[in-house]
């Protein structure tokens, strides 16, 4: 029996809201079911706090999507909505290492084109050359029809991450029946 997506957005919801904040989700963006960010800063200093050796500051800006069919075109513009939205949240600096901006789509099913378009995606933004950190796309999808996980070169460690959450939907599922 299928995972539905309300069972998948709750699990993922449970997973992100450990280390990330939940965050409004614009009403203006189709699909879009949740947003969550993330930040961190490691710094070393010496003697005193006054005395800052480095600091490296990292974003991840997650944005999920939920519908029923993903098609390609359907996934552009939810792509570019993501990173329309995530771009607005990064703050090059000298302290900024990364950010990452992540699609995440939860759907029924999804065309081919879809699939080799997330697949083929690769976005990635260096701030001056590198100096104020820099930005990769990632992107990942859940077909609950087929349990299939898909992710692009960016999100390859989120492979485990989707399809673990996805296996506890499974087996919350089956006890529940």
């Amino acid at each position: 029996m299928p995972v539905s997506r309300e069972t998948m957005l709750a699990k993922l919801r449970d997973a992100y809201t450990v280390y990330f904040d939940d965050v409004e989700t614009p009403d203006a963006v189709p699909h879009l079911a949740a947003c969550y960010d993330f930040h961190s800063t490691n710094e070393c200093f010496v003697i005193s706090k006054k005395v800052k050796l480095w600091s490296a500051e990292t974003n991840e800006y997650v944005h999920v999507f939920s519908l029923p069919h993903l098609d390609q075109q359907t996934f552009e513009a939810c792509r570019d909505h993501a990173l329309e939205l995530g771009m607005a949240k990064v703050h090059p600096h000298l302290d900024h290492k990364s950010s990452y901006i992540t699609a995440v789509f939860v759907c029924d099913s999804m065309d081919a084109g879809a699939a080799r378009a997330l697949e083929k995606t690769r976005i990635h933004k260096d701030f001056l050359f590198s100096l104020k950190g820099w930005m990769d796309f990632r992107t990942a999808a859940v077909e609950l029809s087929t349990g299939r996980v898909l992710v692009n070169g960016a999100a390859r460690d989120m492979k485990e991450f989707m399809q673990g959450n996805l296996a506890r939907c499974s087996s919350i599922q089956e006890e529940t029946h």
